[in-house]
């Protein structure tokens, strides 16, 4: 400042005696309110701009925690996508897995019930052979044995059935 205020004082000494030079006059009100500017608005401009900074500063370091943030959201995402994969990859193998023992107990009882339809078939073929030799046997009883050739003849009937038994 003491530079300043000799600098001035020397431009007026230097051009005092020419006369009235307007340069000079106008060059120390611009000294002065520029000064008084500088006295005035210092203190405002300093700590607009130092809060401005900062701002600037707690956004780049928000901005940086934020990219941080997603890349440990990243890395995250994908060890949780590789479990995934992986988990996924097993349950596919079980669901297999479980399809073909399903497939295998399937066929085993389809295997059972057809065994059991066949045996459950050649006894009712025993039961209707049964039948129809019943009723074979029934009809020629009633033939045989009428009444009236019971007292007729009966070494002819004990003849006829011996026939029909062999």
């Amino acid at each position: 400042m003491k530079a300043l205020v000799s600098f001035v004082c020397a431009a007026i000494a230097a051009f005092a005696n020419e006369g009235e030079v307007d340069i000079v006059w106008r060059t120390v009100n611009f000294v002065i309110f520029a000064g008084l500017t500088y006295y005035l608005l210092a203190g405002f401009a300093r700590k607009f701009f130092g809060d401005r900074t900062r701002s600037i500063v707690a956004a780049f370091e928000k901005a940086q925690d934020k990219a941080k943030e997603a890349r440990s959201n990243r890395e995250k995402a994908a060890l949780a996508l590789e479990e995934a994969k992986a988990n996924g990859e097993s349950i596919v193998k079980f669901a297999k897995d479980e399809a073909i023992a399903i497939a295998d107990r399937i066929a085993a009882k389809t295997d059972d019930e057809i065994k059991m339809l066949h045996k459950l078939k050649d006894e009712s073929k025993v039961v209707a052979e049964n039948k129809m030799i019943r009723a074979v046997v029934a009809a020629t009883m009633g033939e045989i044995l009428n009444a009236d050739d019971i007292l007729n003849n009966q070494d002819a009937i004990v003849e006829n059935l011996r026939k029909r038994a062999l």
